[in-house]
């Protein structure tokens, strides 16, 4: 293209620049779009998980082929009691003797039966002989192995009494050797069966005859300690314990009540005594005494009216001629009744000694009764207090004694029980002696053993199981070494930003347009095929620019990229083209004064003049520029590449061209190295109102792009989005992409910060 002859006014001064909005989107919520999804996941990764289950294929065929041969033949032997007429015990300890059946399995396998065995197939040819030793403990050992001993499930047998039936097998490496082994355990065990049956018997005869003899003796002890304890008894009192505990508690209560009586009549006798002579007093307490009273003094006594008190004497006295024919003289009761008859005729002949008319009223009449019954409740509270001292003492000196009685009562009863229980088992034992105890019958024979080991259904479970273990432990490695983005919630979430485009693989080897300007590198899709979905998605990435900008003019966008080979000249070329195909007037800076690539895309010379020479002072902004074939666009290549591209970067003159530009043009976009291999972009970031992060989804794209947003944070640079770069799915306008490890998207070769610096960068290096 030749140069244009005409260059844009860029004034002396340029207008104050807008104030760029600093604020940075937070970071989102995680999503469940950016959650762990296991269906995602296996999308992903299946075909880990494919060859985890192919491996694991190739195990069970492996282990199918290689294991060896297993053969088990099997018998049913059934084991009965060989004596039916034997009484059965109802009790519970004979029940647990009467399951034989368990005894009949640890007998089958124990070491005396194997050897047996061992020593009856020395008689036979083995394919496979038993081991060869002096005392057949090596070979009564490699039968145990093999032999297996059950309860049939089948068996009717209970845990008492009644039949049972055993399932025997034997597993071995040869199908004829399991079946003759098996025979030589059946034999051995019918052997012995009747040898152990009595030997058992002889020896729990021997048991319960000690036993036995123990309990006897020890019954006989407690009883002669018993009858010792009862004639010690005797010679204390010939009562019974339990009367005399009867009489106690009665002595206890009628001595209370009798208490209570004396403290009832101490009172009346204390009022009487306070009333004094006065009639009208006494008339007072006596109605209150006989109010409260339990017995009528009015009908004892005598007033001055008609003399009384030798007719209370003359009642006592028939009273007592009454009960004497019934009671007899010598009665308690008779007794109170004498002393209460000589107490009162005492009592008179002290108050009217000359034998004088009773002149006592009723007040004193009561008092007279109520003396009395204080003397003789007194007598009878003495006379109980004594008799309950004397059972007391009594029970102090039986009570041990009786306890102990009663303790060896106890188990004297214990002991009887004891000796009926044992005299039943010993009788039902002694019936079984000489009869065998059991008898044992095949039911199954044995055969053959058939082959049950290597099973094919589970070598292909096995492996089946090791597949997927190694699949997804696979898939877990995969997903933990993983450093990808999953989703644009992904990158929202981990870079603050917003994804404001996505750009497919770029299909330069298509045909261009008609109507497209001649000399453009087929990479400038918007301008070679603007109708195409590549074009298209540039100029989705304008709509998200120009929502960023709110849109203002005179704008500066810098393009940038973490690493080498992520496309960042391309975008920034197709974006300034898209800009200036809508109207705005676009100024395109070359800004990677490393390996610059604006004047190889745009096909001008490379010439002498560019930024460089207009950062050194060698020339003016405006004849730097140069137009381009793109209407409203126009181009600042690089020029000559400097020896110190990041002192230029630096230097006050770079803001200057960046305040001119903006004031002439609507956009300036500037393309810059990548911010992970150099230092140049970090530069010119404050400098721009927005800086626009583009990336490929490479496997080490999370990192890189995490680090570059880092960087762009750490200067205040206003960060508009991301723009994620090369995907591949192509078949409609708007296709659609996944992201990580087995998506859709192109990786381009990793290019290091030396190699970028230092290297030769030809047009295939930033392909999209």
């Amino acid at each position: 293209m030749t140069e244009p002859t005409t260059t844009p006014q860029i004034p002396a001064t340029a207008p104050k620049r807008y104030p760029v909005d600093d604020t940075r989107p937070a970071p989102e919520a995680e999503s469940s779009e950016s959650g762990f999804n296991p269906i995602a996941v296996f999308y992903r990764r299946w075909p880990l998980l494919a060859v985890g289950l192919a491996i694991g294929g190739v195990i069970a065929a492996f282990i199918h082929l290689t294991a060896v041969p297993a053969y088990q033949s099997s018998a049913q032997v059934s084991v009965s009691k060989k004596r039916t007429d034997v009484v059965q015990v109802n009790d519970a300890r004979v029940a647990v003797l009467e399951d034989y059946v368990a005894v009949q399995v640890t007998l089958i396998k124990s070491e005396s039966i194997r050897k047996a065995a061992a020593i009856e197939l020395r008689k036979h040819k083995l394919n496979q002989p038993l081991p060869q030793t002096d005392d057949n403990r090596a070979a009564a050992g490699s039968l145990l192995g093999g032999l297996q001993v059950s309860r049939d499930k089948d068996s009717s047998a209970a845990g008492g009494g009644g039949s049972g039936v055993l399932l025997l097998s034997y597993r071995g490496g040869d199908s004829a050797d399991t079946r003759v082994i098996l025979e030589a355990i059946i034999k051995a065990y019918t052997d012995a069966l009747y040898a152990k049956s009595d030997q058992a018997t002889s020896d729990k005869i021997v048991t319960l005859n000690k036993t036995l003899d123990v309990i006897q003796k020890d019954r006989q002890k407690a009883a002669e300690e018993k009858y010792k304890q009862q004639a010690e008894l005797r010679k204390i009192t010939p009562e019974d314990v339990l009367a005399i505990r009867t009489r106690v508690t009665s002595f206890k209560d009628k001595l209370y009540t009798l208490q209570l009586d004396l403290t009832e009549v101490s009172e009346q006798l204390k009022l009487i005594a306070d009333a004094g002579t006065d009639p009208a007093s006494r008339r007072v307490v006596l109605a209150q005494l006989t109010a409260q009273t339990k017995f009528e003094p009015t009908g004892s006594t005598v007033n001055p009216a008609s003399p009384g008190t030798d007719q209370a004497v003359r009642a006592l006295e028939a009273q007592r001629a009454e009960l004497s024919n019934v009671l007899g003289k010598d009665h308690e009761r008779m007794k109170a009744l004498d002393a209460q008859i000589t107490y009162l005729k005492d009592e008179l002949r002290r108050r009217n000694p000359a034998g004088k008319p009773d002149t006592l009223d009723d007040l004193g009449a009561y008092e007279l009764r109520a003396e009395l019954k204080k003397r003789t409740t007194g007598i009878q509270i003495k006379q109980l207090t004594d008799g309950l001292k004397d059972d007391e003492d009594k029970l102090q000196k039986v009570g041990g004694l009786q306890n102990q009685i009663e303790a060896l009562a106890d188990r004297v009863q214990q002991f009887d029980r004891d000796i009926a229980r044992l005299e039943g088992d010993l009788s039902s034992t002694k019936a079984t002696v000489g009869s065998g105890g059991y008898t044992a019958e095949q039911i199954t024979p044995p055969a053959d053993g058939g082959r049950v080991a290597p099973v094919l259904f589970t070598s292909i479970l096995t492996g089946l199981m090791i597949g997927l273990v190694l699949g997804v432990g696979a898939i877990a490695l995969a997903e933990w070494t993983d450093r990808s983005f999953r989703s644009p919630a992904d990158i929202r979430r981990r870079l603050g930003l917003a994804v404001i485009g996505h750009i497919p693989s770029i299909r330069a080897k298509l045909k261009a347009d008609p109507t497209a300007p001649d000399g453009l590198d087929p990479m400038l899709v918007a301008a070679v095929r603007p109708k195409s979905i590549e074009a298209e998605a540039y100029r989705g990435v304008r709509t998200q620019l120009y929502f960023s900008t709110q849109g203002q003019g005179h704008t500066v966008i810098q393009v940038t990229s973490p690493n080498p080979g992520d496309g960042k000249s391309t975008l920034a070329a197709n974006l300034a083209i898209s800009i200036a195909q809508s109207g705005k007037r676009v100024v395109l800076v070359d800004c990677d004064m490393r390996k610059p690539r604006v004047h190889a895309l745009f096909k001008i010379a490379k010439g002498a003049i560019g930024l460089a020479g207009v950062i050194t002072g060698k020339l003016p902004t405006g004849q730097a520029i140069q137009r381009s074939a793109i209407e409203n666009l126009d181009l600042l290549p690089c020029g000559p590449r400097p020896a110190n591209p990041a002192e230029l970067l630096t230097s006050p003159e770079l803001p200057r061209v960046l305040t001119e530009l903006r004031a002439a043009y609507d956009f300036v976009v500037v393309d810059t190295p990548p911010l992970l291999a150099v230092s140049d972009p970090t530069v010119v970031a404050p400098r721009a109102d927005g800086v626009i992060l583009v990336f490929r989804m490479t496997k080490a794209a999370r990192p890189a792009a995490e680090r570059a947003r880092e960087q762009l944070a750490a200067i205040g640079a206003n960060c508009l989005g991301v723009v994620v770069n090369g995907y591949t799915d192509v078949s409609s306008g708007y296709a659609s992409y996944s992201y990580g490890a087995g998506g859709g998207y192109r990786y381009a070769d990793y290019q290091y910060a030396d190699q970028y610096a230092y290297g030769d960068r030809t047009a295939a290096d930033d392909e999209s």
